[in-house]
C-alpha cells in the first residue's frame, strides 16, 4: 500500500504510521486539496471541463479500446475541430491498430457553423481507425442531430442515451 497523499498539517509519522499495523510505502506524499477542507464548493465542474484534449483521450490496450471523454466540450469554431484532429489522430496512429471506440458527448455542444467540419473528422477517424464505435448523450437534441450528420455520411449514427446502453452492446466493455 502506497500513501499518496496526506491532509494539511498531518505529522505523518506520528499521526498515520504511528497508529497503523503495517508501514506503507511512503515515497513523497503530496498535499491533498485544500478544497476537500473547506465549506465553499470545490469547483470540480470547472476543473472537469477544462481538461486538455489529450486527457480526454484513454486506451485500454486489454480490450483494445479506445474512449474519448468529449463530456462538456463546445466546439465553436474549425479551430477546435482541428484541435480535435491534432490530438486524436496521433494517438490512433501511436496505437498502430484499429480500435473499438467509446465516445461520451454528455454536455457536448456544437456549433451549426461547423457540424459539417466536425461530421467530416468524425468520417475520416472512423473509416481509418475505428473497429466499431458506441457514442452516447443525454441529449436528445444532440443524438439527433449528430446522428442525421454521421448517418448523411454511411456512418455509424447510432447514439446511446446513456452510457449503459453504450456497455450491454459494447458486453464486457467498460464505458467510463
Amino acid at each position: 500500500m502506497l500513501l499518496k497523499e496526506v491532509a494539511p498539517g498531518i505529522d505523518i509519522e506520528n499521526d498515520i504510521l504511528a497508529g497503523m499495523e503495517f508501514k506503507p510505502i511512503v515515497e513523497q506524499p503530496g498535499v491533498m486539496d485544500l478544497r476537500l477542507f473547506s465549506p465553499d464548493v470545490m469547483g470540480l465542474k470547472d476543473d472537469l471541463l477544462s481538461m486538455s484534449l489529450g486527457d480526454r483521450i484513454h486506451y485500454d490496450q486489454s480490450i483494445n479500446t479506445v474512449f474519448l471523454n468529449f463530456a462538456g466540450l463546445r466546439i465553436r469554431t474549425l479551430k477546435d475541430v482541428q484541435d480535435i484532429q491534432n490530438a486524436v489522430e496521433p494517438r490512433m496512429q501511436a496505437i498502430g491498430q484499429r480500435v473499438n471506440s467509446v465516445v461520451n458527448y454528455d454536455n457536448f455542444v456544437i456549433d451549426e457553423d461547423v457540424m459539417d467540419a466536425y461530421a467530416d473528422l468524425v468520417m475520416h477517424i472512423e473509416s481509418n481507425y475505428y473497429l466499431s464505435v458506441n457514442r452516447y448523450t443525454t441529449s436528445a437534441f444532440l443524438r439527433l442531430k449528430l446522428g442525421q450528420e454521421l448517418g448523411a455520411r454511411d456512418l455509424s449514427s447510432r447514439i446511446f442515451e446513456t452510457k449503459e446502453e453504450a456497455r450491454k452492446v459494447r458486453g464486457k466493455l467498460e464505458v467510463n
